[in-house]
């Protein structure tokens, strides 16, 4: 019996669900992507910019999903074997549970690597349970001086089974291989944590890249 390796696993596996490019054109108002689609077709970006922002809007879309049909291939092909993986939670004292940040509550936020990432998200793909993510606020931002990486801001509403949560994502996206795009850093804080609008939103401006 011929050996299959874990590479040509994970590309099998890819191929299996369908990977497709996304269509800004068919992207209408109330779509999550629509105002950086509609970047893409100004016409403005440059050739190589523009072709990234669109393999960024069909690879994101196909991580969504990846998520809802199981494809842990998929996420374990795209993010970085390094990959920074931070999610944050809030801890509240009896008194002050309530549904917005306050004095007497606080952001407590955990550092994963990329393999006690995959085991946890593993094990709740085996449960069995729905799973339903949506997508909406969607921002592109290109780095100014490293060519090739651009990071995205976006909120997620996820559920699974009777659990649910809403936040924002940030995701740095490496793209100088446009073969094999790669997620270097993936953060997440609930939304009741962002009480000072955008300025409490983590993006590529809170990391060191040079």
């Amino acid at each position: 019996m011929p050996v299959t390796s874990e590479r040509e696993r994970i590309v099998r596996r890819v191929e299996t669900v369908g990977f497709k490019d996304a269509e800004p054109r068919m992207m209408s108002a109330g779509h999550p992507f629509r105002q950086e689609a509609l970047k893409i077709l100004s016409g403005r970006l440059e050739e190589t910019d523009s072709a990234s922002r669109h393999k960024i809007l069909s690879y994101c879309e196909h991580l969504r999903a990846s998520y809802e049909t199981r494809d842990i291939d998929f996420i374990r092909q795209v993010f970085s074997d390094d990959a920074l993986i931070i999610v944050g939670h809030v801890v509240r004292s009896k008194e002050g549970y309530n549904t917005a940040l306050t004095d007497n509550s606080k952001v407590r936020y955990s550092i994963r690597s990329k393999k006690e990432y995959l085991e946890k998200l593993s094990h709740i793909f085996n449960s069995g349970k729905d799973i339903d993510v949506r997508f909406s606020e969607f921002r592109i931002m290109r780095h100014a001086t490293a060519e090739g990486i651009y990071g995205v801001t976006l909120r997620q509403n996820y559920s699974c089974g009777a659990y649910s949560d809403d936040g924002y994502l940030f995701l740095l996206w490496d793209f100088r291989d446009s073969s094999m795009p790669l997620i270097h850093v993936r953060t997440w804080q609930p939304s009741s944590s962002i009480v000072a609008g955008d300025d409490d939103i983590i993006d590529m401006g809170d990391f060191n890249l040079e």
